[in-house]
């Protein structure tokens, strides 16, 4: 929700602020997860991200793995027809951001703290 609330917020103006195209999108992952750090970084949640149980982790990076194939395949099926594969590109890009961003940063922490 905070994804799609600051994004509808920059105005079009700045579109392509500071060299970056769309930077509503970028702005409304930045900011969410910016404040998101400061509050877990107060409040110790990062110590239970980096002593995750094995199962936990190997979920997430499956789940972002699940989410590089499903973004292929809607990239391969633009160019390619797949029988039998139908992905709804607009449910994808709109679902994408918000959900595979948690997964992929505790990914990223857990990853890089091992």
């Amino acid at each position: 929700a905070a994804f799609y609330g600051v994004s509808v917020g920059v105005p079009p103006e700045w579109m392509s602020f500071g060299n970056m195209v769309q930077w509503r999108y970028g702005i409304g992952l930045y900011i969410p997860f910016f404040t998101a750090g400061i509050v877990a970084g107060r409040n110790d949640w990062m110590k239970s991200v980096e002593e995750m149980e094995t199962w936990c982790v190997w979920m997430l990076r499956t789940i972002v793995v699940g989410f590089w194939i499903l973004m292929f395949l809607e990239a391969g099926s633009g160019i390619i027809p797949i029988p039998g594969v139908n992905i709804d590109s607009g449910v994808l890009d709109n679902l994408l951001p918000p959900i595979y961003a948690v997964p992929m940063t505790l990914t990223l922490i857990q990853f890089f703290h091992q």
